[in-house]
């Protein structure tokens, strides 16, 4: 088991080492010396911090030792006055260093003073029980505090881990991102390969339509013509045998000639607005539904026409056979 006089005796061994490395360091190795003071911080503060929680208690209540605690205190006091000027050092001056020195000299000193008064005092005045209360405490700070550290060793592992993890997550995602990167290009000109494709064969197909529809208009149209033809040739030939019955059937052929313009201009205007109708279709079904529109209107037109042309002619005719009747009739009578 740990005694009181070991206790004390190697509790600085820890502190001495820090020192010794932290003094060898140069003013350029500012990473290891800012590593070195941190542990050397850590250690010299967990020793004050021992000593007032365990030790100071159990010896206040000798009377003959408090003057010697109220000089520890004031040795922590100093103590942590240094590290707190050390802090705010810049590691890489040779005046951290010299500050690094002080802080030794004082430490070795406040050692000393322990073995030369406190620890002759402490054997002297402590019973076996409170001796054993300051070993325990002190080992249970040591055990708490060593946890502490290993604690907080496993969460900066964990973090680091965790910060490996994310780091290699985005390195993914970013060899993703380049990847699709690369392959966008290869991707776009494929889809513009099929989209132009696609709008060819439309075009093809659109165009097959408009020509296919054009030539079926074109072939109607003609033969709206050749029917407009006969019939003028015949509404023509009525004209002159009504032109050689006499005066008499002039109003009729004037009526049936108006008539007969009117129709020629209907169909001419129907003409041209079912062209117009056709050159403003845009689609395959608009055009296809625009054509099957202007054939129905064309067949009924004619067959309007024809009506209208064949009733004028009916009565042209019958107009031109009372006058040749009645012309006939006179000449018989003047024969006779």
């Amino acid at each position: 088991m740990t005694t009181i006089r070991q206790l004390i005796q190697s509790s600085p061994a820890r502190a001495n080492e820090l020192f010794a490395k932290l003094i060898d360091t140069s003013e350029s190795a500012v990473k290891t010396r800012e590593k070195l003071f941190s542990e050397l911080k850590d250690e010299l503060e967990l020793l004050a911090s021992l000593e007032e929680q365990h030790l100071f208690p159990v010896l206040r209540k000798h009377k003959d030792l408090k003057d010697l605690v109220r000089e520890a205190l004031n040795d922590n006091k100093a103590t942590r006055k240094l590290l707190t000027e050390l802090d705010h050092t810049p590691k890489d001056t040779e005046e951290f260093g010299a500050r690094v020195a002080e802080l030794r000299r004082v430490f070795q000193q406040h050692v000393r003073d322990d073995k030369k008064d406190l620890l002759p005092a402490i054997l002297k005045a402590l019973s076996d029980e409170e001796a054993e209360v300051v070993i325990e405490g002190f080992e249970a700070g040591k055990a708490e505090i060593e946890e502490a550290k290993q604690a907080e060793a496993e969460e900066r592992r964990a973090a680091a881990r965790r910060e490996r993890e994310e780091a290699e997550r985005v390195q993914q995602a970013a060899e993703s991102v380049v990847q699709a990167a690369w392959a966008a290009p290869q991707a776009a000109e494929h889809a513009a390969a099929v989209a132009q494709e696609a709008v060819q064969t439309s075009l093809n197909t659109t165009s097959q339509a408009v020509k296919g529809a054009t030539d079926q208009v074109t072939e109607m149209l003609g033969a709206v013509r050749q029917r407009n033809q006969d019939l003028t040739e015949r509404a023509s030939k009525n004209l002159e045998s009504l032109v050689q019955s006499g005066a008499s059937l002039s109003r009729e052929m004037q009526d049936v000639s108006g008539e007969y313009l009117e129709m020629v201009q209907e169909r001419l205007q129907r003409n041209l607005d079912g062209v117009n109708k056709l050159a403003r279709c845009r689609s395959l079904p608009q055009l296809i539904e625009t054509q099957g529109a202007l054939f129905r209107e064309n067949l009924e037109l004619t067959l309007s026409n024809g009506r209208r042309l064949a009733e004028a002619s009916a009565r042209l005719a019958d107009s031109s056979t009372r006058t040749l009747t009645a012309q006939t009739g006179q000449d018989t009578k003047r024969a006779a």
